[in-house]
């Protein structure tokens, strides 16, 4: 108990002495015994991925090979720290009393949205190097959480100091964060910095930030108030507008780089299925809503989760096998999972994945709704958790077909 205790006292500490341990140990062996800790280690299974990635092809250091895509090693890395980070999330979200809800999802979708569309811009090699890097996985996951927990902090104290002061004078504060996030893409402009093949041009970068400012401005108006969502979500959309302007300026013709042709009817024919089958699932669930084991599959939440994993699996199916004979041309799975349930029968895949997330969402709202009751905020974490599952690689792919990258 003593130990136990004093655990509870110091683990603040422990943990930071854990973590500032094993830097230490990685510095210093990557100074003393660089072969064996940078080359055989970081470089072969972290940086050099990367940069074969970034490539499109094996790339070499000091005679040691790396290729693109997870190892064995980066993947067991990567989920103790996707596990570490979530908890610690999960208990930031927790002691600044932020409700993890529908309305905070929302809140997160332009940050969820973020990571494919810029992914693609990076297929379609926009970024230069050394700004190519941060765009690819697991780096573009650090700067997206970097963003959204920012916004976080910057919303919650608004939101605090917004009961001691006017509410005209928080929307100031946080205009002026907006406005120097448009100087300093103006001093980036005129400095000539390329960190991409085409760069904004300022007003037109200025005009997304007013964009984006929108729903803090329409919340101020109309309600008079200033929440910690609204302030992520605007945060949000001022890093995802300038992607969705260079998507569109590719689909409306000025291309930077090779393309099999701009194939908008296959985004519009994957967008109408997965309405249909959402808005089918909608209706069910509301003609039956007496029936809480049916009625459960109307929230919007859970709605999500079907539309982000139907866009994934109905992607995958239309993109390699091409059912309708649209003339596309040739994808290939790279999961191994998904590649076994599409050769065993094509539309095996978004079948099976429709019917996993009726599962999960039965198991969270049905089948352990009361032993989650005093654990709803981990819940719906976890089911952000899954939509960004689906929604992220099927968004991606979808834009790279569309884009005809």
């Amino acid at each position: 108990m003593e130990l136990k205790k004093w655990y509870e006292k110091n683990k603040a500490a422990i943990c930071l002495s854990i973590l500032s341990t094993v830097v230490f140990i990685v510095i210093t062996g990557c100074i003393f015994v660089p072969s064996l800790f940078y080359d055989q280690w970081i470089w072969k299974y972290y940086w050099g991925p990367i940069v074969s990635d970034a490539a499109g092809h094996s790339a070499s250091w000091n005679g040691v090979y790396a290729n693109e895509g997870y190892t064995l090693v980066s993947e067991i890395t990567y989920g103790i720290i996707l596990i570490t980070a979530l908890y610690a999330i999960y208990k930031l979200l927790e002691k600044l009393k932020i409700t993890i809800d529908w309305r905070f999802c929302l809140a997160l979708m332009p940050y969820i949205l973020f990571g494919p569309v810029t992914r693609v811009l990076e297929d379609a090699d926009y970024f230069n190097e050394p700004f190519v890097y941060w765009f690819i996985s697991p780096l573009i996951y650090l700067q997206i959480a970097a963003y959204a927990l920012g916004f976080l902090i910057i919303g919650y104290y608004l939101e605090k100091l917004s009961r001691k002061k006017s509410h005209k004078t928080i929307l100031i504060y946080l205009f002026s964060i907006f406005v120097f996030v448009d100087i300093c893409h103006t001093i980036v402009w005129l400095l000539g910095a390329n960190y991409g093949t085409y760069i904004i041009n300022p007003l037109i970068f200025c005009i997304l930030s007013f964009f984006a400012f929108v729903p803090v401005l329409y919340r101020f108006l109309k309600q008079k108030i200033l929440t910690v969502n609204t302030v992520i979500f605007s945060g949000g959309l001022l890093i995802l507008l300038p992607s969705l302007y260079l998507i569109g300026r590719w689909i409306a013709g000025y291309q930077w780089g090779p393309t099999n042709g701009v194939r908008f009817d296959v985004f519009v024919l994957i967008s109408g299925l997965t309405a249909l089958i959402a808005t089918a699932v909608y209706l069910v669930s509301r003609k039956y809503k007496d029936n809480e084991k049916i009625a459960v599959y109307k929230k919007p939440l859970n709605i999500s989760m079907i539309v982000g994993h139907m866009i994934d699996g109905l992607t995958s199916y239309v993109s390699i096998y091409d059912p309708l004979k649209m003339g596309l041309p040739l994808y290939i799975e790279k999961h191994p999972a998904s590649n076994i349930l599409m050769e065993t029968w094509p539309p095996l895949f978004p079948i099976v994945k429709f019917l996993l997330i009726i599962a999960v969402i039965y198991i969270f709202d049905i089948l352990y709704k009361e032993e989650l009751k005093n654990y709803r905020t981990l819940a719906n974490l976890l089911k952000i958790g899954i939509l960004i599952l689906g929604l992220s690689p099927g968004l991606r792919d979808l834009l790279r077909v569309t884009m005809g990258v």
